[in-house]
């Protein structure tokens, strides 16, 4: 069986206030071809389907206009699973009309689906968070896990506990197979490299972790929540990433999609880059006039820019209004040159030390924002330097 991996389409969301949409619409357009070209069965949506829990209307139509898109009317099979932005409830309000497209929607872990046709989708068998996929005499078994928490999981467990739990749900998930077919498994989750047992999970905005070695033995694992693409070649496990870019940070690697031919002999996994709509992009210049000539210069490129100005003084408001001519500026970010040292102000936003941790914090870790734990420490640490200082 065929199968695309996508994910993380995070769709309404902006970059500094700036609407998305049009980059997200063309991102659809482009893997309805590659599904068209490359004869696919199945779509595997591996969560943060929307950007926020209450996504806007415009990013809801886009989500139920792409799953009829991606689905050729019913000959294609999607599973979808949420993840941690996304609102279980809002993605399978449509349920009952995506069957038809032959879209799976899961709202909860360990979720048994309904057997019987989804599309040109068979779902022969089903068992808590797996289905038995029958399609043109081709057949697979996949398990989905959405975005695991106490919350989702319905459990308690203590940090160091995390990811053996984790390691248990998807071992006994992949042994629900109980037929002569490859095992498929979807998951959102953070995947932070090797960690021996007993070893305590990271955390980084609250999502726990688990290690590349507490993933099961399967032909094919899709991940989310990562926004750059990665491959766990030793189990078959693949981040496909976000389909644009969602940050600057995001600039320095490309994005792409999966296509895996599924058998029990050998999976066969290629990846197809995906374009750059409207890439993010960092410039530095010095001084003001040099800063309205950039801006002048950019004025008809296609794309979003953040303008870094060395300056001796700070702008003038008339200065700022003509390089903010161009609107693919998203900000102007100031380095004050005192006594020959550069010293750079984040932007010409007032921020707190803690918003301006935050925010530093996502760009260092691929978008995951730092939890309350986190962020009190660097508070506590912060204030402790202080007080040093002073006594």
């Amino acid at each position: 069986m065929r199968v695309l991996h996508t994910s993380d389409w995070h769709l309404g969301k902006k970059l500094e206030g700036q609407s998305r949409i049009l980059e997200q619409k063309l991102f659809i357009n482009a893997l309805e071809n590659m599904v068209r070209n490359n004869e696919i069965d199945l779509i595997l949506l591996a969560g943060d389907i929307y950007d926020t829990y209450n996504p806007s209307a415009e990013a809801e139509k886009l989500f139920f206009d792409s799953i009829k898109q991606l689905s050729l009317n019913g000959k294609v099979g999607i599973v979808v699973i949420p993840g941690n932005h996304d609102n279980p409830q809002r993605l399978t309000a449509v349920s009952h009309l995506a069957k038809d497209y032959g879209v799976i929607i899961y709202e909860r872990a360990f979720q048994e689906i309904e057997v019987g046709k989804y599309g040109s989708l068979n779902v022969y068998k089903s068992v808590p968070g797996g289905i038995f996929i029958e399609k043109d005499n081709k057949k697979i078994y996949l398990y989905n896990l959405p975005f695991p928490s106490e919350a989702t999981l319905n459990e308690t467990f203590d940090d160091t506990k995390f990811n053996v739990r984790i390691r248990e749900i998807l071992q006994e998930g992949v042994e629900k197979n109980n037929e002569d077919i490859p095992s498929l498994v979807m998951t959102h989750i953070y995947v932070a490299g090797s960690m021996g047992e007993g070893e305590v999970a990271l955390e980084l905005g609250g999502s726990r972790a688990i290690g590349v070695n507490d993933l099961p033995t399967a032909n094919y694992i899709a991940l989310g929540h990562v926004h750059k693409p990665i491959v766990f070649k030793s189990k078959n496990a693949y981040y496909c990433g976000s389909p644009i870019e969602y940050r600057v940070t995001e600039n320095k690697f490309d994005k792409k999609i999966f296509i895996a031919d599924i058998s029990n002999e050998e999976t066969q996994v290629k990846e197809i880059p995906l374009e750059n709509y409207k890439p993010i992009k960092e410039y530095i210049v010095t001084g003001a006039e040099e800063a309205i000539d950039k801006s002048l210069e950019l004025m008809e490129s296609n794309e979003w820019i953040y303008l870094n100005v060395k300056l001796e003084e700070p702008l003038t408001n008339s200065t700022i209004r003509k390089i903010k001519s161009n609107k693919n500026i998203l900000e102007i970010i100031p380095i004050i040159q005192i006594e020959e040292k550069e010293k750079e102000v984040s932007n010409y936003n007032e921020q707190t030390l803690e918003e301006a941790f935050v925010e530093f914090f996502k760009e260092e870790t691929m978008g995951l924002a730092p939890n309350d734990n986190i962020t009190k420490l660097f508070l506590e640490i912060l204030e402790e330097g202080e007080n040093n200082e002073t006594n």
